[in-house]
């Protein structure tokens, strides 16, 4: 069991968001080309049926899918633009905080490049709490 000062790591690949974003921007922009096919069949079965009242339920039917799937489309290129500029801030920031700490910038390409020494000999854990600080601390000799 975790202790209570410990957290889940959340990582993200800028690169990831970015390839989602673009297949979402594609799939949703090849939509409405589809759609167009849907009302042309709902037309014709409706003329067929001219006086009868399926005919106009047909031609509202295939209607009513053109809009769902239309506004589908544009909620994909919405979503995928909004994965892209997700992306793009991700990359951003990291080459802003990298300027800031290092004084070089950041590759643009998300990656786990092996850090620098480390000169105070720092120890990385994903355990906060006291008891695993003390454990540390008398582990390493450290005065208290």
């Amino acid at each position: 069991m975790p202790g209570p000062y410990s957290r889940a790591a959340l990582a993200v690949n800028p690169a990831v968001l970015e390839n989602c974003g673009q297949t979402a921007q594609h799939l949703g922009g090849r939509i409405p080309s589809e759609t167009t096919k849907i009302t042309a069949p709902g037309d014709q079965a409706a003329a067929a049926l001219r006086g009868w009242l399926t005919g106009p339920a047909i031609h509202d039917c295939a209607a009513g899918w053109k809009t769902l799937l239309d506004k589908l489309a544009a909620d994909m290129a919405g979503s995928g633009t909004k994965l892209s500029t997700a992306a793009a801030d991700y990359r951003r920031n990291e080459q802003s905080l990298s300027t800031a700490l290092t004084g070089s910038a950041a590759t643009t390409r998300y990656d786990h490049r092996t850090p620098a020494a480390d000169p105070f000999g720092t120890v990385l854990t994903k355990d906060l709490s006291p008891a695993a600080e003390a454990a540390r601390t008398n582990g390493a000799g450290k005065a208290r």
